[in-house]
């Protein structure tokens, strides 16, 4: 198979194959929410400024704020202003939004679990060589684009 004709087979193949269900909470059509709540779950000491969520998941300012604006009326998250600096806010997860996080790890550690056993762990695993392996190529090539 040419090139051109490889790389559009495995693009077919690969949309067509995604498990798009597993994956739906995570995914960008909820423009960051889970990402936001899973840095906030993991955040030590509570707290976390709006800037520093928009800066560690390289999502504009506006874009943290929508995301912000969904949890809050979700009850997920509570936001209040810094009082050293009024233009900055503090956000954290509320009771509910810890509540929720849980159970999205749950569902998401019961459903590994059966791909384990399912599919197999040394596959999993090996799945897990060859995504890392796709990222350190991708970094290089996009750190060769920028030097360039």
């Amino acid at each position: 198979m040419d090139k051109e004709n490889r790389a559009k087979e495995f693009i077919r193949r690969f949309h067509d194959g995604r498990p798009k269900d597993f994956f739906k909470n995570l995914d960008d059509k909820d423009k960051g929410l889970c990402l936001i709540m899973f840095m906030l779950a993991d955040a030590t000491g509570g707290d976390v400024l709006a800037g520093d969520i928009a800066t560690a998941l390289e999502m504009s300012t506006p874009r943290v704020a929508a995301a912000l604006n969904v949890l809050e009326k979700k009850g997920f998250v509570s936001r209040a202003s810094v009082q050293t600096d009024r233009r900055k806010i503090a956000v954290c997860l509320t009771d509910a939004g810890r509540a929720e996080i849980e159970h999205i790890r749950q569902i998401t550690e019961q459903t590994i679990e059966y791909l384990m056993e399912t599919v197999g762990e040394r596959d999993m695993f090996e799945f897990l060589r060859i995504i890392d392996g796709i990222k350190t190529a991708l970094e290089k090539r996009e750190n060769a684009i920028s030097d360039s």
